[in-house]
C-alpha cells in the first residue's frame, strides 16, 4: 500500500519567510551606526571563512557576495511556498524587495543605493530557487513505477 504524501510545512515556511523578509529589512534599512557592528561580524567571519580564496575574493567583491547570499533563504523559502512550475515568482519577488530596499535607503541617513545590490540580490533570490526547484523537479523526473525484480528463491 504506497504512502500518502507528506504535507509540506507551510505555516512553517511562510513563517521563515517573513522572518527572512524582517531581517532582510533590518540589515538592509537600518542607519549603519546600528548595523555597523553586525556587519562588521559577518565580514571578519567571512575573511576568516574565505581565507584560502582571498585572491579571487577582494574586499568589493565580498559586498557583492554578502549581496547575493542575503537573498539565497529568500528565494529558497519561497520556492518551497510554490510550485516547482512557478520558479520565476520567487526571483520577480526578490528582484521587487531589492529594488523596494534600494529606493528606501535613499530616506535612510548613511545608506546609498546601489542598482548593483539589485542584480546581486537578485542572483540570490535565482541561485536559492535553484537549490530547492531542481532537486524538485529531477525527483519528479524519475521514473516513478519502477517495478523492483525479485528473485523467487525455491
Amino acid at each position: 500500500m504506497p504512502r500518502p504524501p507528506r504535507a509540506r510545512p507551510t505555516r512553517s515556511i511562510l513563517l521563515a519567510a517573513l522572518a527572512t523578509v524582517a531581517v532582510v529589512g533590518v540589515l538592509t534599512l537600518a542607519p549603519r551606526s546600528i548595523v555597523g557592528p553586525a556587519r562588521g561580524a559577518v565580514m571578519r567571519a567571512m575573511d576568516a571563512a574565505t581565507s584560502p580564496l582571498r585572491v579571487a575574493i577582494g574586499y568589493g567583491d565580498a559586498e557583492i557576495v554578502l549581496n547575493l547570499f542575503l537573498f539565497v533563504p529568500l528565494g529558497a523559502l519561497l520556492a518551497l511556498l510554490l510550485s516547482p512550475r512557478a520558479w520565476p515568482l520567487p526571483i520577480a519577488a526578490g528582484l521587487a524587495l531589492s529594488a523596494a530596499v534600494e529606493i528606501a535607503q535613499r530616506a535612510v541617513p548613511g545608506r546609498v543605493p546601489d542598482t548593483d545590490d539589485i542584480l546581486w540580490n537578485t542572483v540570490g533570490a535565482a541561485v536559492g530557487v535553484a537549490v530547492v526547484t531542481v532537486p524538485r523537479v529531477m525527483a519528479t523526473a524519475l521514473p516513478r513505477g519502477r517495478q523492483r525484480v525479485r528473485s523467487t528463491r525455491t
